[in-house]
């Protein structure tokens, strides 16, 4: 091995700690060189940003070097958890890109484009959102629970309950995209109406 070989090996260790489990490989076709550093710089905030929401909120590792997209995500558990399928990491944005490169490598190629897209399987979880909707129910099941388990007959205080549970429903319901308006002021009023 070359000694400059050798010593940029040696700083990639010390990068991603000597322990590192990078194990992402980039897929067949991307070229990571059409990429502008701001936007690979992007993606690297992206994949930190998402780690832990990936790993429920703590990590003992997240890292993402922007010139090779080299990624570490390692949870407090000790977990490394697979985060191809989420948005907004390191692997949907080469995906999203290897599927346009794809496609600007076949102009006027109809078989070639399609083949572009049924290799692009990029991911559409979002973790964000998954924890926000979590927190949001479990809380609705607090307050669920600590009404059913109240021993009290008074009105106040089960309306106070019924109005702290409406609430929480409507957190639930705010963290789901794709709802329409109605959708949402129904689902409410039948909640009202099981609580009073």
């Amino acid at each position: 091995m070359l000694p400059s070989m050798v010593l940029m090996s040696a700083l990639a260790a010390t990068a991603f700690g000597a322990n590192t489990t990078y194990t992402y490989t980039f897929p067949a076709g991307f070229n990571i060189g059409l990429v502008k550093p701001d936007q690979l710089s992007s993606w690297c905030q992206g994949q930190r940003n998402e780690c832990p929401s990936i790993c429920n909120g703590s990590t003992t590792q997240n890292t993402c070097e922007d010139s090779t997209l080299k990624f570490n995500c390692i949870c407090a558990d000790g977990s490394v958890p697979d985060v191809s399928p989420y948005i907004e990491t390191v692997p949907f944005y080469v995906c999203e890109e290897t599927y346009g490169q794809c496609i600007n490598a076949h102009p006027n190629d109809a078989e070639g484009q399609r083949a572009c897209k049924a290799a692009a399987t990029c991911g559409s979880k979002n973790a964000s959102a998954e924890d926000t909707t979590m927190s949001a129910t479990t809380s609705a099941a607090s307050s669920t629970l600590a009404m059913a388990t109240s021993t009290g007959s008074s009105q106040t205080s089960s309306s106070v309950a019924a109005a702290s549970t409406t609430t929480n429903a409507a957190a639930a319901l705010s963290g789901l995209e794709g709802y329409s308006t109605g959708f949402m002021a129904g689902a409410m009023f039948l909640a009202v109406r099981l609580f009073l």
